[in-house]
């Protein structure tokens, strides 16, 4: 257990330093990189690839823009947001999408609503709908357990805390017991790096030193992901390491 919460760790590092331009705002990392922060339990991230001062999210996928949104209100409880990302949501689950879409916009919907039987519904809805996932770079040990799913429950308990005793767990799913037990008993510790490089690649181990930065938007009017300022700003960060670590 601590080998995949290592793994978790690791994942969310390298999947922010990794995020390419795909014409998208900031609701890329809704599906890519948004599950692993949740189930690292590391959910200061939310901060940097769904920044305040991005806005609520409008190019990109539906399913991710509307998941964008509601994280962003359920993290900082903004007012002025509830209703639009509310009803933004509930015309999404309208339309034709995939079982496992609707799975999730629907449990962060019980969030908000902190509708526990709902949630816990969905989260058993999310499983079973994530073992027939097709998606790109599934494969049958993904497909055995939904990292949605389990990080769900973990963002719960992050903004509910004891209320989560109110959740029913899904029930013989490949590892989601087990893995909740192992990280309540760390108080949910954030993981350590999943690899530790050597020669000649050493540089990569300072990947997981810095503090990564946030991830702005470029202005315009079609507002995307600003990764050439982004790399700019990991640059500096490993600079000013390794300036610290020689003097």
């Amino acid at each position: 257990m601590s080998y995949l919460n290592n793994a978790f760790n690791s994942a969310v590092t390298w999947g922010q330093l990794t995020i390419t331009n795909s014409g998208c705002d900031h609701s890329i990392h809704a599906w890519n990189i948004l599950p692993h922060i949740f189930c690292a339990n590391r959910f200061r991230d939310i901060e940097k690839i769904f920044p305040k001062e991005n806005g609520l999210s409008k190019n990109g996928l539906k399913s991710a823009c509307s998941i964008t949104n509601l994280v962003m209100y359920l993290y900082y409880q903004e007012p002025m947001w509830k209703q639009y990302v509310i009803d933004e949501s509930k015309e999404f689950l309208q339309n034709k999408h995939t079982a496992e879409e609707k799975a999730v916009i629907n449990g962060f919907l019980a969030l908000i609503e902190k509708n526990w039987e709902k949630f816990s519904l969905e989260l058993a809805n999310l499983c079973k709908a994530h073992r027939k996932s097709k998606d790109y770079g599934e494969n049958p040990f993904t497909r055995k357990i939904s990292f949605f799913a389990f990080g769900l429950y973990n963002f719960a308990r992050y903004l509910y805390r004891e209320e989560v005793k109110n959740i029913t767990l899904p029930q013989n799913e490949f590892l989601f017991e087990d893995f909740r037990i192992y990280q309540e008993s760390t108080s949910c510790q954030i993981g350590q790096p999943f690899c530790i490089f050597e020669e000649p690649l050493l540089l990569l181990n300072d990947f997981e030193k810095i503090d990564l930065p946030i991830m702005y938007l470029t202005a315009g009017k079609k507002r995307v992901l600003d990764i050439e300022n982004y790399r700019q700003e990991v640059v500096k960060k490993i600079q000013a390491l390794h300036s610290n670590q020689s003097s």
